[in-house]
């Protein structure tokens, strides 16, 4: 899903870019569009995220709409993965005294431990321009809010006791509301073949566990403060809006 939405924008974009390209001057003027933008940020985490992963990776996509003013709004979705777990004694409920466990065949396996997550928000800021390179290039501010989720993805093979369907009281399934603040560089070019932006994010999202822990052996309800920080830079495919000419008669 979340790669069928990225290849609709992108390729809708190709499409309606090269009619519109030659209809809109931004060296000299304020132009209006849609920016459809792809990006890669590494975070680091804090608060209690920090106590069940390290750092992680953040591939996201959005689509905005940019005004003659230079407000932007618009909608971003990002994947969230990486490999850094810091969460200790998940199958101590299980585990034997050296904390391993035992598979089908009497053997120690491999676990592998893996984060998941993604988050969708909704995003408004503000472009302040210079005089040069152009009025639609300059420094961007953003805020955001939605909805982010993340677990623990475990690959533990030949070993049943944390199969596909026992894995769920496992993996820390976290949940909640979010908001992400944006400061960085937006870049449109002249001749509109280079054209990024690349900043610092902050989010703060306030969660709770969904997920029955067999660890805890109860519900994981408590809230949580979740905090993600890092550097975010990425590709924009801007789709500027046609400027229409009038006639006059007298």
């Amino acid at each position: 899903m979340r790669k069928g939405i990225a290849c609709l924008i992108v390729v809708s974009a190709f499409f309606l870019y090269k009619p519109v390209m030659a209809q809109v001057d931004v060296r000299d003027s304020v132009a209006s569009g849609v920016l459809c933008e792809a990006s890669y940020a590494a975070q680091l985490p804090g608060g209690d995220l920090a106590k069940e992963f390290g750092w992680n990776s953040n591939v996201q996509v959005g689509a905005y709409y940019k005004t003659k003013d230079n407000w932007i709004f618009g909608v971003q979705g990002a994947f969230i993965f990486g490999d850094v777990l810091r969460a200790t004694g998940i199958f101590d409920s299980i585990a034997t005294k050296d904390r391993n466990l035992i598979a089908n065949d009497g053997s120690y396996p491999g676990i592998s431990y893996f984060e998941r997550g993604y988050n969708i928000q909704l995003s408004a800021g503000k472009l302040f321009t210079f005089k040069k390179p152009n009025p639609n290039s300059g420094i961007l501010v953003t805020v955001n809010v939605g909805y982010i989720r993340h677990h623990i993805r475990i690959q533990a093979p030949g070993t049943p006791q944390v199969d596909s369907l026992y894995q769920q009281g496992y993996d820390r399934l976290t949940a909640g509301i979010c908001f992400t603040e944006f400061v960085g560089y937006q870049y449109l070019g002249n001749h509109r073949m280079v054209n990024f932006f690349a900043g610092f994010e902050f989010t703060q999202a306030f969660t709770k566990g969904l997920r029955y822990d067999f660890d805890l052996m109860h519900m994981d309800s408590q809230n949580k403060h979740d905090l993600l920080s890092g550097f975010r830079i990425g590709w924009i495919l801007p789709i500027y809006r046609q400027e229409s000419t009038k006639f006059y008669t007298y």
